[in-house]
């Protein structure tokens, strides 16, 4: 009663100000306090909805997943070994894998992710760890959703032999941790596969460094060949000072 009453008496302005403000994103002191304050990422309904959406598209990943033509220069041998770090339920792989397939591919997720996607595409090989050594490693819009993105950088570029792509990333100067909010049909790509509930699912977020992730490549004996600005935007929320650019590095 009370809510219909000031939306007829306060002016549109007020009450689309009121709202932002009651939805505004709240920035925590560390990646632990934002971790507290929002479910785990791979939680059990998300995991399960993604699976089952993936399910549903099975030999028709082109339609859903479309690699960036910069990632594909990357094939410049016969074969080779991809890693996609965060890569679902491995539709970027399957895409891929049609393309070149005297390549190896292999997804790296939660371990719970791992598991349910090994039987939707059993030539992707599917872990909760990096493998010892790889070609070409890609990541999507994944590095921002970890507690120490630097560090893992610099652990994959180690077992990296020729390329690294970073894509849809969230880059800042100044460092800032958030709960990320969604709705659950949000995630994944395909029709809504039923017996589902459109919940909101909540994740700790990051800012990350364009220039520490550079700065990491160069030490690590790689060269940033190619920038993309704006492209791929992994940029949520409100973080005004955040923006996006798609990476290439090339070892030396």
């Amino acid at each position: 009663m009370i809510k219909k009453l000031l939306k007829a008496v306060l002016p549109k302005s007020a009450i689309v100000a009121a709202y932002q403000w009651h939805t505004r994103e709240r920035r925590y002191r560390s990646w632990a306090h934002a971790a507290a304050a929002s479910a785990e990422y791979g939680s059990r309904d998300l995991t399960a909805f993604r699976v089952a959406r993936s399910r549903q598209i099975v030999g028709h990943e082109d339609s859903y997943a479309k690699p960036p033509e910069e990632l594909l220069q990357t094939f410049d041998m016969p074969s080779g070994r991809f890693v996609d770090f965060g890569g679902s339920a491995g539709e970027m792989c399957a895409v891929l894998q049609r393309r070149f397939p005297s390549w190896s591919f292999a997804v790296v997720e939660t371990k719970a992710m791992s598991d349910a996607s090994r039987a939707l595409r059993p030539s992707i090989s599917y872990s909760d760890q990096l493998p010892d050594g790889y070609d070409v490693f890609y990541s999507s819009g994944t590095l921002q959703y970890l507690a120490d993105p630097e560090r893992l950088w610099s652990d994959a570029l180690g077992r990296t032999g020729r390329y690294a792509y970073l894509a849809r990333n969230c880059f800042s100067n100044r460092k800032a941790f958030s709960v990320q909010s969604s709705r659950l049909f949000d995630n994944g790509a395909g029709p809504i596969p039923e017996g589902f509930e459109d919940v909101n699912i909540r994740y700790p977020h990051q800012t990350i460094s364009e220039a520490s992730l550079t700065a990491i490549a160069g030490r690590m004996g790689f060269d940033l060949i190619a920038r993309f600005d704006g492209r791929n935007s992994g940029v949520t929320g409100s973080k005004t000072d955040a923006y996006g650019a798609d990476l290439l590095f090339k070892r030396r």
